[in-house]
């Protein structure tokens, strides 16, 4: 009979637990981290995340965010310096050109037959360089206007009517908001993303004034014809004359809305779960606006997602990729905590029945949603320059807000723009 020490049995006990423990300490050695870089709030993709780690539990997703205005550099740096620790990363849909014909995205051909399995030919063909596809496409996007019911029954203004067809004009908003400030509103009117290309290409295109490049190659800019001053100096009036507030960011115009302080808001979908928290806010959906003689236009596009071709884990990166563009599923749990229209077309069809839920409280979004990408949506250029041009165009945008002459802030723009262009060409 053999009659162990104490010492003894501790010893047997911890060579016993490290044999226990070896298999998942070797298991969490050989997990496999992949980065992906993005400017989205950490709980748009947490739902993703925690789905595909489960599914794959060899791999974990480290997710990295910066501020959009930052995002663009983050990449040139990191590629540019053949960073390999960063796998994949958050690609606004006009920058994949660009991207692409500087060699920061790893071309994504083979993966063609899939992607056009779950979206349509204008979704493959954002996302595409000289024939060759290189992001998976995540959303696309589209804008509509918010109204705040309270303060348009205290200034005696009819709710504005759901039917695109009947959409307000430009003219008969100003008219409306400045009339909603004559019985209180403190503000009659405010774009979301205020000085943003992506909201005022719309205005530009309603009017018939172009979308500001021109050329084969989308390299020459043209900022100065009259139908561009016309819209800069309608958008520097809603400044000039206090219909809409200046010394606000894109960030914190929501909640100037959201607060009961805006009569009108064009914005984006994903604003929706943000307003239904606030309890005293009554708010309906109408169609945006368009320039009376012109034709309706709404913003779109939105984020895909490429793959670094320095990554050292490509084969992962792929794999979550995959699972956020291709698979339904995955698909569709990028847009639980971010509503924005997914371009896979089984999660489409499920994002539009949970939108219609929203019908009988704020009016047809589910439709207005649906009948802008498909009638009204307008894509930003696709050209090699355009970081330079959006970076420029935003900043002549921001001094028109704030007063500056539209027609000498154009022409300066496009003096840039063009000096800027002809080193790229």
């Amino acid at each position: 009979m053999l009659i162990f020490s104490p010492k003894g049995i501790g010893a047997i006990l911890s060579v016993a637990v490290a044999a226990l423990t070896q298999p998942c300490a070797a298991q969490e050695q050989a997990k496999t981290t992949v980065t992906f870089l993005t400017a989205e709030r950490p709980d748009t993709f947490a739902p993703a995340i925690a789905q595909f780690e489960r599914q794959h539990k060899n791999i974990h997703i480290e997710y990295q965010q910066v501020p959009f205005d930052n995002l663009s550099a983050q990449v040139a740096a990191r590629i540019g310096s053949g960073d390999k620790d960063l796998d994949l990363y958050a690609v606004d849909v006009p920058r994949v050109t660009e991207l692409a014909s500087k060699s920061y995205l790893a071309p994504l051909e083979d993966e063609r037959a899939k992607l056009e399995n779950i979206a349509g030919d204008k979704a493959i063909q954002a996302v595409s360089y000289q024939g060759k596809i290189y992001a998976y496409p995540l959303w696309t996007s589209t804008q509509i206007m918010y109204f705040n019911r309270d303060l348009l029954n205290a200034a005696h203004i009819p709710f504005p009517s759901a039917d695109p067809a009947r959409r307000l004009t430009w003219q008969q908003l100003v008219g409306q908001a400045q009339q909603a400030q004559q019985a209180g509103a403190p503000w009659g009117f405010s774009f979301e993303q205020v000085d943003r290309y992506y909201q005022l290409l719309s205005l530009y295109i309603s009017y018939g004034a172009g979308s500001g490049l021109k050329g084969n190659d989308a390299l020459t800019a043209d900022l100065t014809s009259g139908g561009w001053q016309q819209v800069s100096d309608w958008y520097r009036s809603l400044y000039i004359k206090h219909i809409a507030p200046r010394g606000v960011t894109p960030e914190q115009t929501p909640d100037l809305f959201g607060d009961g302080k805006v009569a009108f808001f064009v914005g984006g979908p994903w604003n929706i779960g943000r307003f239904n928290k606030v309890a005293s806010l009554h708010y309906g959906v109408a169609p945006m606006p368009y320039f009376a003689g012109g034709s309706p236009s709404t913003p779109t596009d939105s984020w895909a997602v490429g793959i670094n071709p320095h990554s050292a884990h490509a084969r992962e990166a792929k794999l979550f990729a995959e699972f956020i563009s291709i698979d339904p599923e995955g698909s569709y749990s990028t847009v639980i905590n971010n509503p924005l229209p997914p371009v896979n077309n089984v999660a489409f069809k499920r994002y539009i029945g949970n939108l219609s839920t929203m019908d009988s409280k704020i009016g047809p979004i589910s439709s207005i949603v649906s009948y802008e990408l498909a009638h009204t949506a307008v894509s930003r250029p696709c050209t090699k320059g355009y970081v330079i041009f959006e970076t420029i165009i935003d900043r002549a945008f921001s001094d028109i807000r704030n007063g500056a002459d539209s027609k000498q802030t154009l022409e300066r723009a496009q003096l840039r723009l063009n000096r800027s262009f002809a080193r790229i060409k």
